[in-house]
């Protein structure tokens, strides 16, 4: 019986014992699971929001504390407010604020140090960081390298400008695979100072920020950043097409698409999303918030907006657009650009002259060409050849130009429509403003054009804008007409021949596929200037009826072309005695140059 119980507790103390370890083993990995759940990024971003908005709103009186102390408390409450409110509207100081204060919290409040960061971001196993972790990182190490616009320098060490041919076209993309490419080419690998930082950045986008696309709207490199514009929206998802296409490449929603532009080339980083609808509606209900009137709704479903550095904002939602979607169109990456970094092909030297020649001549001039073209980029640098004694001022819908951050010492005053107030109210309003020059950021409205052709004809010495027109005769056209429906002038020939006598040149802008910007073509408009009747009565006739028919009241003459060929400006002819006049009358100089004054042009081309 003896030897059965032993026998029976030889079998039972084994099993006895398994169970105690696997109840350990159980109990430690849910342990385990406790605590990587605990480290969690969304788990600790979740518990920066809940101490941030326990430190927003409480009641600093109730703490107890003496005058001093609580003003003090109260300064610091309504800092932060204020850092939150701001942070996402523009404003670099508040943003690096807030992330300061993250980044204490994330130190003092939660725990995070060199042992434990890598369980928030797999640092230390870079095969488990997805993608966007490898981007930041690597962004964060890149701005110890280079500062301010850093994802220039890494597009061009990852040559991420460089096309990607299909059958259809070119295209500009960064996959993951060419960010898993870049991540391990570069093999940076920073220390725990860099690690936080990118866990704070990761932090501040996620709770206040513009998620995913944050880096890129405050780089300062970067031209313009649009998302959720492309990819399948909310409206036409179906669960089955997604069964039924399982072998194929999984289909982007309009939550994964963000796009950036480079120096004219537009970029989808495809590596990117802002993971739901919720985080890029976020977004867009933030973007847009500086200092405007009215609230993205179903009733105003399209706002345009500026941020506080000057960047124009679009945000849409439904149901008039798709899903949510926001454009951002930056305008500081090029506010410092010379007219010597932004015209860089072959000849560009006789552009510029010409172009000085226009600008101190005081002579009036349109900048055409397609949006993106670089038409505003250009206008900025000419400003810089105008006489700096002459008052200057701008009439736009927003603000783009920020000419008085570019030239601080000029006499400029920079004025935007404001509700019910608009452009044409502006620049009817200049004519009081002692103004020397008007500049109109675009002409887009016919009411906008009559206005433009009024104050060239008397209110200022010299009136130059954008328009989008792509050949002269429909610039020309458009502007005639403008004076016909707005000003009621009931003769057509009456309304070209003001316009003609007001704009003396076109400068058309091109901004091709391949990101490249030039002026394709610089024209003359030469008025027909009337002369008397021939002598003979045959003469006399032809010349009156010439004139009674449906004739154009002035000539067209491009002065200088772009050869798409070589890649280089080309000089077709000289300036008509008509212009030249005005120049040495408006300049007082005698400018000896073989390419404008003389009968020939000899030193970049022949005359046409």
């Amino acid at each position: 019986m003896t030897g059965i119980i032993i026998a029976i507790l030889i079998l039972l103390i084994p099993i006895i014992l398994i169970l105690i370890f696997d109840q350990k083993d159980h109990r430690r990995k849910k342990n385990n699971q406790r605590e990587e759940i605990s480290y969690s990024p969304l788990r600790i971003f979740e518990e920066c929001r809940k101490i941030i908005n326990e430190i927003v709103n409480s009641d600093i009186s109730e703490l107890g504390l003496n005058r001093e102390e609580t003003l003090k408390r109260e300064k610091q409450q309504n800092r932060l407010r204020s850092a939150i409110r701001e942070a996402c509207l523009g404003d670099a100081g508040d943003r690096e604020y807030l992330k300061e204060y993250l980044k204490e919290l994330l130190q003092t409040g939660l725990g995070i140090n060199e042992k434990n960061i890598c369980r928030v971001i797999p640092f230390d196993n870079p095969c488990m960081m997805s993608a966007q972790d490898k981007f930041e990182y690597l962004y964060v190490l890149y701005s110890e390298k280079y500062g301010n616009g850093v994802f220039a320098h890494m597009a061009e060490d990852f040559r991420w400008t460089e096309p990607k041919d299909d059958t259809k076209g070119t295209a500009y993309t960064v996959t993951e695979e060419d960010m898993e490419d870049a991540f391990y080419k570069e093999g940076m690998y920073g220390n725990y100072t860099d690690r936080l930082e990118m866990l704070v950045q990761r932090c501040y986008q996620s709770l206040y920020g513009h998620d995913c696309a944050d880096i890129l709207i405050m780089d300062e490199s970067i031209d313009g950043v649009s998302g959720g514009v492309g990819g399948r929206s909310r409206v036409d998802y179906n669960y089955l097409d997604e069964l039924q296409n399982e072998d194929h490449e999984k289909q982007s929603m309009n939550y994964d698409t963000l796009y950036c532009v480079l120096h004219g080339k537009l970029i989808r980083l495809k590596f990117l999303s802002f993971k739901n609808e919720e985080n890029l509606e976020r977004v867009v209900k933030n973007i847009y918030r500086y200092n405007i009137r009215t609230s993205l709704s179903r009733k105003n479903p399209i706002i345009h907006g500026t941020l506080k550095n000057g960047s124009r904002i679009v945000a849409a939602r439904p149901p008039v657009s798709d899903g949510w979607a926001f454009y951002l169109r930056k305008f500081k990456s090029s506010n410092a650009r010379k007219i010597e970094t932004l015209l860089v092909h072959e000849n560009r030297d006789a552009v510029i002259e010409l172009l000085e020649l226009i600008t101190r001549g005081e002579l009036n001039f349109c900048i055409s060409g397609p949006m993106g073209g670089g038409k505003t980029t250009l206008l900025k640098a000419l400003v810089g050849f105008m006489n700096p004694g002459y008052t200057i001022r701008v009439a736009e819908s927003s603000f783009e130009l920020n000419l008085n951050n570019v030239y601080p010492e000029r006499d400029i005053h920079m004025m935007q429509e404001r509700g019910d107030f608009t452009i044409y109210d502006i620049i009817t309003g200049t004519k009081k403003m002692d103004t020397d020059i008007l500049i109109v950021g675009e002409v887009n409205e016919p009411k906008i054009a009559g206005a433009y052709v009024q104050v060239a004809q008397s209110g200022s010495r010299m009136a130059v804008t954008t328009l989008h027109h792509e050949t002269t005769d429909k610039l020309i056209e458009y502007l005639r007409n403008a004076l016909v429906s707005e000003l009621g002038i009931n003769d057509v020939r009456i309304a070209e021949k003001q316009v003609v006598d007001i704009l003396n040149f076109d400068i058309h802008m091109v901004h091709d596929v391949e990101g490249r910007f030039y002026i394709e073509r610089i024209t003359e408009i030469i008025p027909d200037e009337a002369t008397g009747y021939p002598d003979d009565l045959t003469g006399a006739a032809k010349e009156y009826f010439r004139r009674s028919t449906d004739r154009k009241l002035y000539r067209l003459k491009n002065i200088i072309e772009f050869d798409r060929a070589s890649m280089s400006y080309k000089v077709c002819s000289r300036l008509s005695d008509h212009t030249l006049k005005k120049i040495r009358n408006k300049t007082g100089l005698v400018l000896n140059t073989n390419i404008w004054f003389g009968k020939e042009v000899t030193q970049y081309g022949k005359e046409a």
